[in-house]
C-alpha cells in the first residue's frame, strides 16, 4: 500500500513542485500519473519512492508517505530501496557502461540472491522483455529506446513492493510498448501485491495494465478517475494540459520548399552489428529549406548511428554527407555542429554552460564572452522570450526541468540559425503547451529556410506536423514518400504497427 497525505515538496521556487497531493494506492494497484511537462510528475514520483528528501533535499517538504503501512520517514535506507523499484525518465542517472545481463542482475546480487538463482532470474526476465537479441551486448552502446527496456527489466527483477516508472514508454517504438505492457502484465500476476506508480503522457499503451489516472497540474491533483473513464473524458485531460488519447489534433499544412540544403548518398556505417553487417547500409536521402521530415523505424533500426553520423560523431565507412552542397567528409563535429542543430532525448547531454543565456550566445556565436556585447545579449533574449525562458536567463541550464531543456534546445538552433535540425523524440510534443511551441519553431524553421528531421515512435505527431516520412528498417530507407501514403506502405506494414489515430479515423 502507498498513501500519500498532502504532500508538498518545493526546491525554492516561489511556488512548490508538488502542493498538498494527497491520495491512497491499495497493494497490488497500478496508477497512472498524467499531466503536462513541468506539472510535478518527476518530483511526485521521487517523492513517492523515497528519493526525495532521502538523496535528494527539497527546501520544503511536508506532508506523510507511508508504504505497507510504515512512514517511509521510518524506513531504513537499504530497507527501501529494496522495497522500492524506480526507472527514470533520464536514463543516464541509472545506466553504467555494464552487459545487458549484468544490468539486470545487479539489484539482484545487490539482495544476495543466490548466484543460480541470479542466472535464471535474468534469463526469465530477458526473455519477458523481448530483448534476447541484445544479450552480452553493453548497455551504452544501444540505442535510447533499447536502453530503456533494459533498465525496465532491472527494475522488475528485483520484484519490488513498490515499482515506480517515470515516462516509461519513452523512445519505445509501439511494438515495445506492447511488450512493456505485457511484461507489467506478466509481473503484476507473479507478484500480485505489487503497488505501481508510472508517470506516463502515452496512457493508452498502458491502459490494460492500470486501474487509475491522477491527472496533475501545477503541482496539484487536479482530477482522478478509473482509467476506463479517463478514456471517454477528453475535458480532465485538458485540464491536465495534456493531450487526449486518440484526440485528433489540426494537421499543419506546409509551406513551399527551397533549395537542397542535406544530402545524403549511399551512406554505410563503420558501427557494425553483432553479426558483422553495417549498422546504416546504402542510405540516401536529400531535404530541402523549410521541409519538415518525420523518420520512424523500430527500436534498433539504425536511427541513432543515422544521425550521429550525420554529425560527425561516428565514421561512415562509405557514402557521402553534403551541407549546402559543400562536401563535409573533412569537417570535424565542431564544423557540423554549426550547420546541423541537435536536441536530444535528453538534453543534458549538449548543455556545458553555466546560464541559460550563455547556452544561446554560444549557439550564435560559439564565444560565450560575446554575453557582454549589448547587441548579442539583446538577440539571445530575444530568442528566449518565445519560448518562456527570458526570466531564467541567468539560471544554470541543468537546474531546468527536462521540458525547459527541450525548449532551451529550441532557442539554441532557431538563434543558431542552422541549416538543418534533428529533433530526437521532442518530449515537449506530448502535451498542449509543447505541441504549439513546436509548431512555432516548426513555422519559424520554415521561415528561415531550415530543413528539420523529426525522428519519433509518436506517430500522431508525424501525421500531424510532418508532410513528409522516411522508415528506416534494418539500417536502410525502406520508405520516403508524402506522409499520407507511408502508414499504407509495405515498409509500414512490415513494422507491424498500428496507424496514427487519425488516419484510423478516417479509414473509418
Amino acid at each position: 500500500m502507498l498513501v500519500l497525505d498532502s504532500l508538498t515538496v518545493g526546491f525554492g521556487a516561489p511556488e512548490p513542485a508538488v502542493a498538498d497531493v494527497s491520495f491512497r494506492l491499495a497493494p497490488g494497484e497500478a496508477a497512472v500519473i498524467c499531466g503536462a511537462g513541468g506539472a510535478g510528475k518527476s518530483t511526485l514520483l521521487a517523492a513517492a519512492g523515497g528519493i526525495v528528501p532521502r538523496l535528494v533535499r527539497a527546501q520544503e517538504f511536508s506532508g506523510e508517505i507511508r508504504l505497507g503501512g510504515r512512514l517511509m520517514r521510518e524506513w531504513p535506507t537499504p530497507e527501501l530501496f529494496s522495497a522500492v523499484g524506480f526507472v527514470f525518465q533520464n536514463l543516464d542517472d541509472q545506466l553504467w557502461n555494464l552487459s545487458v545481463e549484468d544490468m539486470i542482475a545487479f539489484p539482484l546480487e545487490n539482495r544476495r540472491t543466490p548466484r543460480d538463482e541470479v542466472r535464471r532470474e535474468v534469463s526469465k526476465v530477458i526473455d519477458r522483455f523481448g530483448i534476447r537479441r541484445l544479450a552480452g551486448r553493453q548497455a551504452l552502446t544501444l540505442s535510447g529506446g533499447e536502453r530503456r527496456m533494459v533498465a525496465l527489466a532491472a527494475a522488475f527483477a528485483a520484484e519490488p513492493d513498490l515499482l515506480v516508472l517515470d515516462e516509461p514508454t519513452t523512445g519505445l517504438d509501439p511494438q515495445a510498448r506492447g511488450r512493456l505492457a505485457s511484461a507489467l502484465g506478466e509481473a503484476r500476476a507473479a507478484r500480485p501485491g505489487c503497488t505501481m506508480l508510472i508517470a506516463e503522457q502515452d496512457a493508452a499503451s498502458l491502459a490494460q495494465v492500470t486501474e487509475r489516472a491522477l491527472f496533475l497540474a501545477g503541482g496539484r491533483l487536479v482530477g482522478q478517475t478509473s482509467i476506463s473513464d479517463a478514456a471517454r473524458n477528453n475535458e480532465i485531460w485538458r485540464t491536465a494540459g495534456v493531450i487526449a488519447p486518440g484526440e485528433a489534433l489540426r494537421r499543419r499544412r506546409p509551406g513551399a520548399v527551397g533549395p537542397t540544403r542535406l544530402a545524403v548518398s549511399g551512406l554505410r556505417s563503420s558501427l557494425v552489428r553483432p553479426g558483422g553487417a553495417p549498422v546504416l547500409q546504402d542510405v540516401s536521402f536529400a531535404l530541402s529549406a523549410g521541409e519538415i521530415v518525420g523518420l520512424v523505424g523500430a527500436n534498433g533500426a539504425g536511427k541513432t548511428t543515422l544521425f550521429q553520423t550525420l554529425l560527425g560523431l561516428l565514421k561512415a565507412a562509405a557514402g557521402s554527407v553534403a551541407l549546402d552542397d559543400a562536401d563535409a567528409a573533412s569537417w570535424s563535429p565542431a564544423q557540423r555542429a554549426r550547420r546541423i542543430g541537435y536536441l536530444p532525448q535528453n538534453m543534458r547531454r549538449v548543455l556545458f554552460n553555466m546560464t541559460v543565456l550563455e547556452e544561446v550566445v554560444f549557439a550564435m556565436a560559439t564565444d560565450t564572452r560575446r554575453v557582454a556585447d549589448p547587441v548579442i545579449r539583446a538577440e539571445a533574449l530575444a530568442a528566449l522570450e518565445p519560448y518562456g525562458l527570458a526570466d531564467k536567463a541567468e539560471v544554470n541550464p541543468f537546474a531546468l526541468s527536462a521540458r525547459e531543456q527541450g525548449l532551451l534546445g529550441l532557442a539554441c538552433v532557431e538563434a543558431g540559425g542552422c541549416a538543418v535540425a534533428i529533433l530526437d523524440e521532442p518530449l515537449i510534443a506530448r502535451d498542449r503547451a509543447g505541441r504549439a511551441l513546436l509548431g512555432r519553431f516548426l513555422d519559424a524553421s520554415e521561415a528561415q529556410g531550415r530543413a528539420v528531421i523529426l525522428i519519433s515512435h509518436d506517430l500522431e505527431l508525424v501525421d500531424d506536423v510532418c508532410a513528409r516520412a522516411m522508415v528506416l528498417a534494418d539500417g536502410r530507407l525502406a520508405f520516403d514518400g508524402p506522409t499520407g501514403a507511408v502508414w499504407d506502405s509495405g515498409a509500414f506494414e512490415a513494422l507491424g504497427w498500428p496507424k496514427p489515430y487519425a488516419q484510423e479515423a478516417r479509414a473509418a
